[in-house]
């Protein structure tokens, strides 16, 4: 078990900024950067503010909270429904991220990124890593979509709820 982060941990910490300079827009890996930043920062505006107003973000992996979309449509949903999740939390979890691989595809407007997140359960004290992978795909500087394929079994473990998510999970799929 883990009890402290390892020396290795990799955080991202971009300089947040409108552009690239001389007027470029952000790249989608300067985009990516700035999306580690605003989950470490665990702010829901500064998430939203990186996306385009008709963006999509979603959810691969099915979780009950979320109701039968898994999706949210347009930045401003995305700022809601970032804001409900993260509103409930009174001390952000994610603590850094690691073994952060950013694979670049044939298609420019495209990143993959996977790695780990490592985060702390504040109730208990006890830290623990989950996983992820995301798509992202960028347009005239603005994130477009994101396909986010986080493992949430390992989170709601980490955190203490997987019995509160199994429950939940449970009820939404009773006929």
């Amino acid at each position: 078990m883990l009890t402290q982060p390892p020396p290795s941990i990799y955080v991202c910490r971009a300089e947040i900024r409108a552009d690239r300079g001389g007027g470029m827009p952000a790249t989608p890996r300067d985009l990516l950067d700035r999306f580690h930043q605003a989950m470490l920062d665990f702010s829901p505006d500064a998430l939203a503010d990186l996306f385009a107003a008709e963006a999509i973000y979603e959810f691969v992996f099915w979780t009950p909270h979320r109701g039968p979309s898994q999706r949210y449509d347009g930045r401003e949903e995305i700022r809601a429904g970032f804001r409900a999740a993260w509103g409930t939390v009174s001390k952000p979890p994610l603590t850094g991220l690691r073994e952060v691989c950013v694979h670049e595809t044939a298609d420019a407007e495209v990143i993959i990124c996977e790695g780990e997140m490592d985060a702390v359960n504040h109730a208990t004290g006890r830290p623990f890593t989950s996983r992820f992978v995301l798509v992202l795909r960028a347009r005239d500087g603005r994130i477009v979509h994101v396909r986010d394929y986080s493992d949430v079994l390992r989170t709601a473990a980490g955190l203490g709820r997987l019995t509160q998510l199994f429950d939940q999970v449970h009820a939404e799929s009773a006929p």
